[in-house]
């Protein structure tokens, strides 16, 4: 078997990082055979065992590249998708990629899940334009969280504020309206417990 150069384990590694900080997926073995000029699918292999071994790569359970950005515990959390800091749209879950992601953020106990906010509704709690969002799966909130809604079959984030008539999901910018639904038209999905943003 031929034996990888570190100069190109490392340039894989380094492109791997790249591109899921640039997209929030981890490149196909077909991008890092270009991007890399490799020869073969192989090599990309050879040179992502390496990785792995190293402990520079994982592997998520359906064995997806992942980036172990930070060091300690840490829990695997998909990108599955863009939510609405604004009018609510469509919620389609678009997998994106995996992230390893810090016990210190998430917490040590529940499943987690993140969302690239779109638009500016919340920016007085600090949610600007495509931030990384990382919620907590579960269906209550208490007053005042800031959560993953759906509404009918649309997604929003917005903060939680239920009354005994209705069900207030406050927009955090003056500039946009708060939504004001039922309680049987609203459904959390999850509540907010971090985020990143990417300041250029």
């Amino acid at each position: 078997m031929q034996v990888m150069k570190e100069s190109k384990i490392l340039q894989v590694l380094t492109f791997i990082q790249q591109r899921t900080m640039e997209t929030g997926r981890t490149p196909s073995y077909r991008e890092i055979m270009k991007q890399c000029n490799l020869a073969s699918i192989g090599q990309v292999q050879r040179c992502i065992k390496v990785l792995k071994e190293r402990g520079e790569l994982d592997s998520d359970n359906d064995g997806k590249v992942t980036v172990p950005i930070f060091s300690g515990n840490s829990v695997s959390v998909p990108l599955i998708g863009t939510i609405a800091c604004g009018q609510p749209i469509f919620a389609i879950e678009n997998y994106e990629g995996v992230y390893r992601l810090p016990e210190e953020i998430t917490g040590r106990s529940g499943d987690f899940f993140m969302l690239r906010a779109k638009g500016d509704s919340m920016t007085g709690v600090g949610i600007r334009n495509n931030d990384l969002l990382i919620f907590r799966e579960q269906p209550s909130a208490d007053y005042g969280d800031v959560v993953a809604a759906i509404i009918e079959d649309e997604a929003t984030v917005k903060t939680y504020q239920p009354n005994k008539a209705n069900i207030v999901l406050r927009a955090e910018n003056p500039q946009h309206s708060d939504i004001v639904v039922k309680h049987e038209d609203c459904r959390i999905i999850g509540i907010l417990v971090g985020s990143f943003h990417k300041h250029k």
